[in-house]
């Protein structure tokens, strides 16, 4: 350490002794001792300064690997498409009433369950999330409750259930069926092992930052079939209506489902990759086909009825 220290340091005083030689006229200009002299300050000034350009480097590198660091911690914060995944049923949480429940105590036979991931001291994202759950909750004509769940996960193991009763009261405020939200919304808090293995399950990323108390993490919002497997995901922080409902009907047992939603679901595909339901053209040309030749065949038997019916009427006004 001490032999690196002096070599560092008798590297910094060759190029301060270069710098300066380059720097100042040769001796017959201003005199040797003059030069000497002006030198020696100069190197002087420069070995003060030198060591303070290396603490300035070191922090800027020091920030330079902090940002690199903060970078990739920022991309494992995501999620990872796990569609079929397997929820574990058997994992323990608390729910907003301090309750020990299960996981699996909120699927149920015919219903399936619209799962998402927040902290509730989250300043930013998370609230985004669940407003855009209450907002497609109250533009869908199916109920929660009669026809889905709704399981929001903290994923902080610091989060008590009194911060989840506090939560789910405020939300539950903004919903238009408030009882049936109030009974089938359920805000639950876990111990790490829990959350770990829960976000595993489904893809789920976060990274923490503990002098902040922050969390990095993505938006989304999972729809889980009655059995607790994992079958649609709807990314960001608005969920159109239209597009939630499909994903029930599909997840669940299509008991809440109508011939419209079905022939929609006909029309369209779900696209993974943006979290949507996209019209597949060879169904849709399929389905404007089989139309035309029923809207044809309907006006041809039409023609040949109404011709049927008046022939003989046309034949006797004729002979008379």
């Amino acid at each position: 350490m001490a032999s690196d220290r002096f070599t560092r340091w008798a590297c910094d005083l060759w190029i301060a002794r270069r710098v300066v030689a380059r720097a100042f006229p040769p001796a017959f200009i201003i005199g040797r001792r003059k030069r000497r002299f002006y030198m020696t300050a100069v190197v002087v000034l420069l070995l003060g300064i030198l060591p303070c350009a290396g603490i300035v480097r070191a922090g800027a590198f020091a920030a330079i690997q902090g940002a690199a660091q903060h970078a990739r911690q920022s991309k494992n914060a995501g999620i990872t498409p796990t569609p079929g995944a397997r929820l574990p049923l058997n994992l323990a949480f608390h729910n907003s009433a301090g309750k020990l429940v299960r996981l699996g105590d909120y699927f149920h036979k015919g219903r399936p369950v619209i799962l998402n991931f927040v902290y509730f001291r989250c300043p930013g994202v998370c609230n985004y999330v669940l407003n855009g759950m209450v907002h497609a909750f109250n533009h869908m004509n199916v109920r929660i409750g009669t026809d889905y769940d709704v399981l929001t996960v903290s994923f902080d193991p610091t989060d008590t259930p009194a911060a989840a009763r506090a939560k789910k009261a405020s939300y539950v405020a903004m919903c238009h069926d408030k009882a049936g939200a109030r009974a089938h919304w359920h805000f639950l808090t876990g111990n790490e092992s829990a959350i770990t293995a829960l976000t595993a399950a489904v893809g789920f990323h976060y990274v923490f930052y503990p002098a902040l108390h922050r969390y990095n993490h993505a938006a989304a919002i999972y729809v889980c079939t009655p059995g607790g497997r994992l079958s649609k995901y709807l990314f960001g922080i608005k969920y159109n209506p239209n597009t939630l409902k499909l994903c029930l009907i599909q997840a669940g047992d299509n008991r809440i489902s109508n011939v419209f939603d079905q022939i929609l679901l006909l029309c369209c595909q779900f696209d993974p990759n943006t979290g949507q339901y996209t019209p597949v053209v060879l169904r849709v040309m399929t389905l404007l086909g089989v139309a035309v030749v029923l809207g044809l065949s309907a006006m041809f038997a039409a023609l040949f009825y109404w011709e049927y019916k008046h022939r003989g009427k046309s034949k006797t006004g004729g002979t008379s």
